[in-house]
C-alpha cells in the first residue's frame, strides 16, 4: 500500500498570518482542533514553512493508515522544518565576514596562527592542497591566505603579546630564570631564557627568548647576554631572586657576573644526572653488565625476526629501551625493561645463532638490586622537573628521604653492595651542603609542608631562620616609613615507588618535639615564632593556596614566602625549551630566522588563556 502527500508552501509578509490560519481551517481542521486547547508557546517569526515532505509514505500497516484517518497530516510531517531566512542584509553580511579583516575571517587565521604555533607546523602548511581542501570543505567562503600573510599575522601577535605580557610582569614582584645554551641542525648556537613567577597565588612560567650566540660562548659574553634580556624585558635585577644553570664553569661564571653568587642555583637535576652516573661509572663489573644489556637490545634493534617474536610473545606491549648517554635515568629505564621480559627475551636469544649471549640468572639479581637502588633517584628526578608547580622548597626534604631509602636499602649481590656505596658517596660530595643554600633553606622552613623538619644541620638552620627574621625587620621598616607617609595617598611499575612515604613519620616527630624546641625560637619575630609553632600542613596541600589563606595572620612573612616560593630548583624548563626549538627548527622550518624563531617559542610557551586575549 502506498500513501502519497501532496506539498503545500504558504508565505506570509510582515507578521500576517492569515493565509497560514487559513489553510489549517481548511486542510487539517482535526488536527486544529484537538491542539485549540493546548498551551500556546511563543514561536519565532517565520517565512516559510514545509507543510508536507516529498517522500512517499511506502508499506504502511493499515491500522496505522486507520489511526491516521482524523489527521490529514502528523506533526512529523506538517511540523517538519520551521526556519527562518535570512534577509538579504544578513546574508550579505555573512559572505563579508569571509572577507579579509572579517570577523569570521579573523577568527579562523587566529585559529590558524595558534596552530601553527602550538604544533610546530610550518608557515607553509597555508599552502599545502590538503589544508586548503580542508578549509574549502569546513568554510568555503574562507580565502586562505598566503605564507607571507599569515607570517605577516603572527608577528603583528608577537608584538601584542609581548606589550601584554610585559604588562603583567610590572605587577610582579619577584623573578627566577632559568637559562640553557643549544645548538641547531645547521649549527648554530642559541642561548634560551625563561621566567617563573607567582602571580594572585598561582604559578606562572613562559619563555623571554631564544638569543643567537654569535660569538666564543664566553662568562662575559653570555653574562652580557642575559643582561640584554632583562632590560628587553624591563626586569630590573632587584626583582631577580634567582638564576638557574647546569654546572658548566662559563654559565657560573656569568650569573656571578651579572646577577651576583648568591642569585645562583645549580640545576638539581643536572646534579642527580651527575650522581648518577659517576657512581655506575665507578662500579666497572656494572658498566660491563650494562654492555652487556645493551648488545642484546642492539641486536632486537637490528632482527626484524627477534622484533616480531618478542613484539607476539608480549602482545605487543613490550617494547625495548634504548640508552641515552646523556641521560642517566635512560639506564635505569633500559635495566626496568630487560628484566621484567627477561624470560621472554632469554627464550628468543636462545632460538638464534646471531644473538648475543643471554646475562646469566646471577646477573639479572644484580640488575634488580641495581633498580632498586636507582629508583629514588628516578623519583626524585621526576618530580623535580615539574614546571608547573614549586619545586625549590622540596630539594632538601627530597635529598633527605631519597638518601635515607638508599641507606635503608641492603642488596643481596656484591655488584649493589658497590652501587650503594659510590651512591652514598656521590651524594654527600654534591650534596653535603645543600642546606648551606640560602635560597634552598629559606624555601624549604617557608614551605608550610615542610618547615624545620628535614634539617639535619642545626648551624645551617640558624642561620636560616636569622635570614628569615632580618626579612622580616626590613619588611616592617619599610611598612613603618611607607604607613607614614601614605597618609595623603614512562614507566610502568606493580606498584609504584612512593618517595614520600618516610615523611609521615617526620611530621609526627616534629610534633612530638614542637613543644620543646618552642624556647629555641625566641628572640624571633612574632610572625615566624607563631608560623614555627604551628602544624605541619599535609604534603598535598598547595603551599602558595595555604599562604593565600594565612594572609591575614602573617601579613609580613607571607610576601617573604612567595618570594622564596617562586624560585624553581632545575633549568629543565629551559631544556624543554630547546627540545621545543628542535621541533621548531624542522627539515620543513630549516630556514626561519633566529628572529622568527623567537617569536613562534615565545607565542608557543603562552598560557592558552592569553591566546584569545
Amino acid at each position: 500500500m502506498q500513501m502519497e502527500h501532496n506539498i503545500y508552501f504558504i508565505t506570509y509578509f510582515l507578521g500576517n498570518t492569515s493565509n497560514m490560519n487559513g489553510h489549517l481551517k481548511s486542510k487539517h481542521k482535526n488536527t486544529l482542533l484537538s491542539n485549540k486547547d493546548k498551551p500556546k508557546s511563543p514561536e519565532a517569526s517565520v517565512s516559510e514553512i514545509t507543510v508536507a515532505s516529498t517522500s512517499k509514505i511506502h508499506d504502511l500497516p493499515a491500522s496505522s493508515i486507520e489511526q491516521n484517518k482524523d489527521h490529514n497530516v502528523s506533526n512529523e510531517t506538517f511540523m517538519g522544518a520551521f526556519k527562518r531566512q535570512k534577509t538579504i542584509s544578513e546574508s550579505f553580511g555573512v559572505m563579508a565576514s569571509f572577507k579579509e579583516g572579517g570577523v569570521k575571517s579573523e577568527k579562523i587565521i587566529h585559529a590558524i596562527m595558534f596552530m601553527i604555533c602550538k604544533d610546530n607546523q610550518p608557515l607553509s602548511i597555508v599552502e599545502d592542497e590538503g589544508f586548503k581542501c580542508l578549509m574549502k570543505t569546513v568554510s568555503p567562503n574562507f580565502k586562505v591566505p598566503s605564507r607571507r600573510y599569515i607570517s605577516s599575522k603572527i608577528f603583528e601577535k608577537y608584538d601584542a603579546m609581548k606589550e601584554i605580557f610585559m604588562d603583567k610582569l610590572k605587577n610582579v614582584q619577584y623573578f627566577t630564570l632559568t637559562t640553557d645554551i643549544w645548538t641547531d641542525i645547521q649549527t648554530r648556537s642559541y642561548i634560551g631564557v625563561t621566567i617563573h613567577f607567582v602571580d594572585q597565588y598561582k604559578f606562572n612560567a613562559a619563555l623571554l627568548g631564544v638569543y643567537e650566540l654569535d660569538e666564543r660562548h664566553t662568562s662575559e659574553y653570555i653574562a652580557t647576554k642575559l643582561v640584554d634580556v632583562c632590560v628587553e624585558w624591563n626586569i630590573t635585577k632587584q626583582k631577580i631572586v634567582a638564576v638557574v644553570t647546569d654546572g658548566a664553569a662559563n654559565m657560573t661564571k656569568a650569573i656571578n657576573l651579572s646577577f651576583g653568587k648568591k642569585k645562583h642555583i645549580l640545576c638539581f637535576a643536572h646534579t642527580l644526572n651527575l650522581v648518577a652516573q659517576n657512581a655506575i661509572s665507578s662500579v666497572s663489573e656494572l658498566t660491563k653488565l650494562i654492555s652487556k644489556v645493551k648488545n642484546i637490545i642492539k641486536w632486537f634493534k637490528h632482527s626484524v625476526v627477534a622484533s616480531d617474536e618478542l613484539r607476539k610473545a608480549t602482545n605487543g606491549d613490550g617494547k625495548l629501551i634504548q640508552e641515552v648517554a646523556t641521560r642517566w635515568n635512560s639506564t635505569y629505564y633500559m635495566l626496568e625493561r630487560f628484566t621484567k621480559l627477561s624470560k621472554i627475551i632469554n627464550d628468543i636469544v636462545h632460538k638464534h645463532i646471531t644473538a648475543p649471549s643471554m646475562i646469566s640468572a646471577k646477573e639479572i639479581k644484580d640488575i634488580s638490586d641495581i633498580i632498586d637502588l636507582l629508583r629514588p633517584i628516578e623519583a626524585s628526578t621526576k618530580e623535580l622537573c615539574g614546571q608547573k608547580y614549586i619545586t625549590s622548597s622540596m630539594v632538601i626534604p627530597m635529598i633527605y628521604i631519597m638518601v635515607k631509602n638508599i641507606s635503608e636499602f641492603e642488596p643481596t649481590q656484591e655488584l649493589g653492595i658497590q652501587l650503594k656505596k659510590e651512591i652514598l658517596f656521590h651524594c654527600e660530595k654534591r650534596f653535603g651542603s645543600v642546606e648551606s643554600v640560602a635560597l634552598l633553606s629559606i624555601a624549604t622552613v617557608l614551605d608550610p609542608r615542610f618547615k624545620k623538619i628535614y634539617f639535619k644541620d642545626s648551624l645551617a638552620l640558624s642561620k636560616t631562620l636569622n635570614y628569615i627574621s632580618d626579612e622580616i625587620k626590613e619588611n616592617q621598616d619599610q611598612s613603618e616609613s611607607s604607613s607614614d607617609s601614605d597618609t595623603i595617598t614512562e614507566h610502568d611499575e606493580a606498584k609504584p615507588f612512593n618517595l614520600w612515604q618516610e615523611h609521615e613519620s617526620m611530621v609526627q616527630k616534629s610534633t612530638r618535639r614542637r613543644g620543646q624546641l618552642q624556647s629555641d625560637d625566641i628572640g624571633f619575630p612574632n610572625e615566624l615564632n607563631l608560623y614555627l609553632k604551628s602544624s605541619v600542613a599535609r604534603l598535598s596541600d598547595n603551599p602558595l593556596h595555604l599562604w593565600k589563606d594565612m594572609k591575614s595572620v602573617y601579613p609580613i612573612l607571607s610576601n617573604i614566602a612567595i618570594k622564596y616560593l617562586s624560585t624553581v630548583a632545575t633549568s629543565v624548563p629551559s631544556e624543554r625549551l630547546c627540545s621545543k626549538a628542535g621541533l621548531t627548527l624542522s627539515n620543513q622550518r630549516n630556514r626561519l630566522t633566529p628572529k622568527h624563531l623567537n617569536k613562534l617559542l615565545f607565542l608557543q610557551s603562552l598560557d592558552d588563556t592569553l591566546w584569545s586575549l
